[in-house]
């Protein structure tokens, strides 16, 4: 039985063998954050390790929306411009320079009239004064932080689509060294506001490494503007931005929920789950770096899609095996104190929580064929209405279960989320080979 899975999904498999050559690689540095999770618990009481996470999702939110979807749009154009190095040149200047346009004047607007303000009271109207008063204390460094997480998935989708995955390991271990190691000395050796410094240093760190690798990728460059890949773009991107403003309250609702019905400490015991919950969503994306620029460039629909139902296997499989170690380390972690024992809690939700990102990433799977039939509108009405559901799914389960009640929503949207992208995607595919 084993060795049927090895040679049907694994020998021989391009995919797999240079997945391995680059997670061996990826691994040190996206692992380390993870065993750095005990030094921050160390160094930072519950609340502020809570309120880190609190202000960090809202940022990672709204990168997600200041990215105007550009960072997909990129995959997508990449693939289709491979074969004139001048077209490809002129449609990453055209990008870059429209997203930085885009990007600085947008925030620009929103820091002048408080629209952020606004939004993240929206997003938390429960504990509205307390939260506003806390992100404006911090709010300078959440707008640094929003530009370091654009500019950074941007440079990031850059090197995924033009495969230079050693420079995307160069960046990634820089700005994990250079960030972690610094915030860590500082908020060890001084007495003031560990998640302000934390905030702070960062994404400071890694808004300046953005630019020197982006200054270093100028010559890649073709300074002519093009209206033709603008338009595309646009096309492709502007609805991954709508979507991510409808995931805000899937992304950040259960947050809200659990910070109302179970309090700041409910939300440091919630915020560290989540984050081990979400080692097999940075696996995946590992698997994607490899597998994505591969897919977009498969024009055979039959091939395409044999290999995605292949890998919706073996990545379930996978990730269920990995979600057991995840869960088994973090009770050896607990009971050998590594974790601090108030949060044990973490035992209960943390398999839900795996089991919603497996479905999660199962999901960005059958998304990509979105991106490939240039069809990311859908995204727009799946987002608005697993919006809608998952709010008051979460107010009614998290209000009478707590956090147990909000994982399972999680599964629950994650899961019908991912049974929808499978059925669309079959879909387009079968109308696209009778065409």
């Amino acid at each position: 039985m084993v060795k049927r899975l090895i040679r049907k999904y694994i020998k021989g498999n391009e995919v797999f063998t240079r997945f391995v050559k680059v997670f061996s690689v990826d691994f040190l540095v996206r692992g380390g954050n993870f065993l750095l999770i005990p030094i921050f618990l160390r160094i930072m009481s519950p609340e502020e390790y809570g309120l880190y996470g609190y202000l960090y999702s809202f940022a990672i939110t709204m990168s997600g929306i200041f990215g105007f979807g550009f960072y997909v749009s990129l995959t997508k154009l990449h693939a289709d411009t491979l074969e004139s190095k001048t077209e490809r040149g002129s449609m990453l200047y055209t990008l870059s320079t429209a997203l930085f346009v885009l990007l600085i004047s947008s925030l620009l607007i929103v820091y002048a009239f408080g629209i952020d303000k606004e939004f993240f009271t929206f997003l938390n109207k429960t504990t509205a004064d307390i939260n506003a008063r806390e992100y404006t204390i911090y709010r300078t460094y959440v707008f640094v932080a929003i530009i370091a997480m654009t500019i950074s998935n941007f440079l990031t989708f850059y090197l995924v689509s033009s495969e230079k995955i050693r420079g995307l390991q160069t960046f990634n271990l820089s700005r994990f060294i250079l960030s972690n190691l610094i915030a860590i000395l500082i908020i060890y050796f001084s007495k003031g506001d560990a998640v302000f410094q934390r905030l702070s240093i960062t994404y400071s760190i890694e808004l300046a490494l953005v630019i020197a690798f982006l200054i270093g990728l100028r010559k890649n460059l073709y300074r002519k503007f093009s209206r033709y890949y603008l338009t595309k773009a646009f096309k492709i991107g502007l609805p991954i931005m709508v979507s991510a403003i409808m995931y805000a309250v899937i992304n950040f609702g259960d947050k809200f929920f659990v910070v109302k019905y179970s309090g700041e400490k409910g939300m440091s015991i919630y915020y560290l789950a989540f984050l081990l919950a979400t080692i097999v969503l940075i696996i995946y994306q590992s698997f994607n770096f490899i597998w994505n620029p591969l897919f977009m460039k498969e024009k055979d629909l039959v091939v395409l899609r044999r290999k995605t139902n292949r890998y919706i296997i073996l990545l379930g499989t996978s990730f269920t095996l990995i979600g057991a170690a995840i869960w088994l380390g973090s009770l050896i972690a607990l009971n050998t104190g590594i974790i601090p024992k108030d949060y044990g809690a973490i035992l209960e939700i943390l398999p839900l929580l795996i089991l919603s990102q497996i479905f999660a990433a199962l999901s960005l799977l059958m998304i990509n064929f979105m991106t490939y039939f240039e069809k990311t509108y859908i995204q727009v009405f799946v987002g608005a209405g697993l919006s809608i559901i998952g709010y008051y799914m979460f107010d009614t389960m998290g209000k009478h279960f707590g956090l147990i009640g909000i994982s399972i929503i999680m599964i629950i949207l994650n899961l019908t989320q991912f049974i929808f992208f499978y059925f669309r995607s079959q879909y387009y595919i079968n109308n696209r080979l009778r065409g």
